[in-house]
């Protein structure tokens, strides 16, 4: 988003515009009637603002932590960081309650985002991680059995085919 403000003897002009090309031509024909003043900036949204307040904190890759090279010691400081912001905002309610549900909330929250982040990473360093042996088949195939009850309720052991490889979508 960018701002074109004019300023004339008796009024003042402000517009904004979406596109830069745009706020470019709208300054310049309003330089054309002699404004006393002619301001162009580029406006951020509060959405644009907020994004960007979270990620120079939240974001392991922007925030000074970054020059940390071991992701589960960077991990384990913000885990740290959300206690503490936990401690003081329970503090501040007046609360130790709220303290405490803070932490395990926030436990909770990081621990599952370095668990995503650190699977993300794995499969991008190297994907054979997560391809299973030829042939693989649940354990309850290796049974050799199925449990089936009849129209009673009363459990009977149903043996497999043993030509049949198993798998509910092969």
């Amino acid at each position: 988003m960018y701002r074109v403000t004019a300023w004339f003897k008796e009024n003042k002009v402000v517009k904004e515009f979406a596109d830069l090309y745009d706020a470019i031509d709208y300054r310049d024909s309003v330089d054309a009637h002699y404004p006393t003043k002619v301001m162009f900036r580029k406006v951020i949204s509060m959405r644009e603002w907020v994004y960007n307040c979270w990620n120079v904190v939240m974001d392991h890759n922007k925030n000074p932590l970054s020059a940390i090279p071991d992701f589960s010691t960077r991990h384990m400081i913000m885990q740290v960081l959300a206690w503490m912001w936990c401690i003081v905002f329970g503090i501040i309610v007046g609360s130790m309650y709220a303290g405490v549900f803070s932490m395990v909330l926030h436990t909770l929250l990081l621990g599952a985002i370095a668990v995503t982040v650190g699977t993300f990473e794995m499969a991008k360093k190297n994907g054979s991680h997560f391809v299973f042996r030829k042939g693989y088949h649940s354990y309850g195939r290796g049974r050799g059995y199925t449990i089936y009850r009849d129209e009673k309720g009363i459990a009977h052991k149903v043996p497999l085919d043993p030509k049949d490889p198993g798998g509910e979508h092969e």
